[in-house]
């Protein structure tokens, strides 16, 4: 009888970095500080006109996806305002919507003419955020236009690949190869951008001596999310028996909560 042995070399120490956060938790890990200035400046603090902000917010995701957002009051003489609560949007695949100063006033509660300070958004993936400022003198004609793209802050946490599990090898008689599937797990708290696995068969050496390989790109993955990608050898790989080596991510290309777990073993007996 035919025994399968799955070895895992290295253990995750995820809990032990992040002992009281769940990889399923939709935690923000990217914030984004939009300056705003919205309202009827007369002149005290920033020159006499009409000052407007939009915020355009994009997911590039194929997936739906919450966020949050808060306003901070930024008052003058060095002087801090109040901050509103959070409050709650979503978007759905390649959607994109505005937040604008009617919004932010809401968010507020206020009834003052002219406001300044930051619109904090926060989401648990990286987003598109674009501010467009307008302001407009007596005429109440456009005179100034300024886009400006926000670059996110990473608040915390990180992505973790792991080989959650190697499929047993099957025979492609058509194309004279092995067929090795292996199923990559994202098991961190952040996203891992797109990456490279390598299927390596210490058992059997090329002409140079090296070990015969494969390696096949890993989709990006959420945190928590996974993906089976597959190897291709030239050769059946039962000579009698089968060992390989699967390693996520094998260029360290990803800064990682940890590099020690990367790595899996599949043995069988022929």
């Amino acid at each position: 009888m035919k025994k399968i042995i799955f070895l895992t070399l290295c253990l995750g120490i995820t809990s032990l970095i992040f002992p009281n956060v769940s990889v399923a938790q939709q935690i923000p890990l990217f914030q984004y500080a939009v300056k705003v200035v919205c309202g009827k400046s007369d002149g005290k603090v920033v020159a006499t006109g009409i000052y407007l902000t939009a915020i355009n917010v994009h997911n590039p995701t194929e997936k739906p996806l919450g966020f949050r957002k808060k306003f901070a009051v930024a008052l003058p003489g060095q002087r801090p305002g109040p901050v509103s609560k959070f409050d709650k949007g979503k978007l759905g695949p390649d959607e994109a919507l505005e937040i604008d100063c009617p919004d932010i006033m809401r968010l507020v509660e206020s009834k003052k003419e002219f406001l300044k300070g930051f619109v904090v958004i926060e989401s648990k993936v990286e987003i598109d955020v674009v501010a467009v400022y307008t302001a407009a003198g007596s005429s109440g004609q456009v005179e100034s236009l300024h886009i400006e793209p926000v670059s996110p802050r990473r608040l915390g946490g990180c992505p973790d690949l792991v080989v959650e599990s190697i499929e047993k090898p099957i025979w492609d008689g058509a194309n004279h190869r092995s067929v090795i599937r292996a199923t990559i797990k994202n098991i961190g708290n952040a996203s891992a951008g797109s990456t490279l696995a390598r299927v390596i068969d210490p058992t059997t050496p090329q002409p140079t001596g090296a070990p015969y390989n494969s390696v096949s790109p890993t989709p990006a993955l959420g945190p928590g999310d996974s993906a089976t990608i597959t190897f291709y050898l030239p050769y059946w790989v039962y000579n009698p028996d089968v060992t390989l080596e699967v390693t996520a991510d094998y260029k360290n290309q990803l800064p990682e909560c940890s590099n020690q777990n990367n790595v899996k073993v599949f043995e069988d007996i022929g």
